[in-house]
């Protein structure tokens, strides 16, 4: 019969199963052990996330494409629709081709000046002055 740990003799002190007689080797050994299977698991899961991160990233540009695509189905059937529209009215193929040229030209025209105006707005000048690097306030000095 074994005894049990509170009457432990002589014997089982040697046991190194026994917190005592670890030495700090032997604990630094174990908690190096366990942190590289720590790392070891955590790399693990960071791997398995990218890598649905990039399957997510890849289904969310195809449905980007396949939105786009729509968009652009809808847009043309908008300018079927307004043409047979406008020749319904008595319209000329020329004149009601051209209207819808010209009405789509403004629109590319208005979509590049606010394109270009929030392009401008974007000069990160709060962060720039919180760091002391704003030099447009600096040549104004």
């Amino acid at each position: 019969m074994k005894p049990s740990p509170m009457h432990a003799g002589p014997q089982d002190a040697a046991d190194p199963a026994t917190p005592e007689s670890l030495s700090l080797i032997d604990a630094a050994a174990g908690v190096f052990a366990t942190s590289r299977q720590h790392l070891a698991q955590l790399l693990t899961l960071l791997t398995l996330e990218a890598r649905y991160a990039g399957l997510m990233l890849g289904m969310t540009l195809a449905l980007a494409l396949i939105g786009a695509l729509a968009a652009f189905s809808v847009w043309g059937l908008l300018l079927a629709a307004a043409l047979t529209g406008l020749l319904a009215l008595g319209w000329s193929w020329s004149l009601a081709l051209g209207s819808l040229a010209l009405a789509n030209v403004m629109l590319a025209l208005i979509s590049l000046w606010l394109m270009r105006r929030a392009l401008t707005r974007i000069g990160l000048e709060s962060t720039r002055r919180a760091l002391g690097l704003d030099l447009r306030n600096d040549d104004a000095d």
